[in-house]
C-alpha cells in the first residue's frame, strides 16, 4: 500500500529546499569589501584585506592576455593597481615571514606596473601585469593559505 503525504507537508519541504539553495551562493562567496583606501591601513585582519583585494581584482583575471581592452577595462585596471599598492603593502603587517613579505612587495610592483599600463593603454602590458598579479597571488595563496 503506498503512502499518504500530506500536500502541506511536501510544499513545506519544497520551500525548505529552496531557501536553503537560495543561502547557499552566499556561504560560499568570500565577503565582498571595498574599503576606502584612506581606511585600508586601519583593517585588523589579514582577511579583510584580502577580501578588500578579490572584491576588486577578481573580475579582472578573465581578462588576461586579451589583444586589446576598452577604456572601461583600463579604468578598472587603474583602480585595482591603485588599491592592491595599498593592501599589498598593509599585507605585511600580518607577516609569516620574510618569503611572505617578498610575495607581498611582489604584488605591489605588479600594481605598479599595471597602473602604468592603465594610464598609457598599452594592451601587452596590462594584460602582463595582470597575469604577473594573477601568478603572485596563487604563488603566495599555495604557500601561505
Amino acid at each position: 500500500m503506498a503512502m499518504k503525504t500530506s500536500r502541506p507537508l511536501i510544499v513545506s519541504v519544497a520551500l525548505a529546499a529552496l531557501a536553503a539553495l537560495a543561502a547557499s551562493p552566499l556561504v560560499a562567496c568570500a565577503p565582498k569589501l571595498s574599503t576606502p583606501l584612506a581606511d585600508i591601513p586601519k583593517l585588523t585582519s589579514l582577511d579583510a584585506v584580502m577580501d578588500n583585494q578579490s572584491t576588486i581584482a577578481d573580475p579582472q583575471w578573465g581578462k588576461i592576455g586579451a589583444a586589446s581592452y576598452t577604456d572601461g577595462d583600463y579604468t578598472a585596471f587603474g583602480a585595482v593597481a591603485e588599491r592592491i599598492q595599498v593592501t599589498s603593502l598593509k599585507i605585511k603587517d600580518f607577516s609569516k615571514g620574510p618569503e611572505f613579505d617578498a610575495l607581498a612587495m611582489k604584488l605591489n610592483e605588479k600594481a605598479k606596473a599595471l597602473g602604468a599600463a592603465s594610464t598609457a593603454k598599452d594592451a601587452k602590458a596590462a594584460g602582463a601585469a595582470l597575469g604577473e598579479m594573477k601568478a603572485t597571488c596563487k604563488e603566495c595563496h599555495s604557500k601561505f593559505k
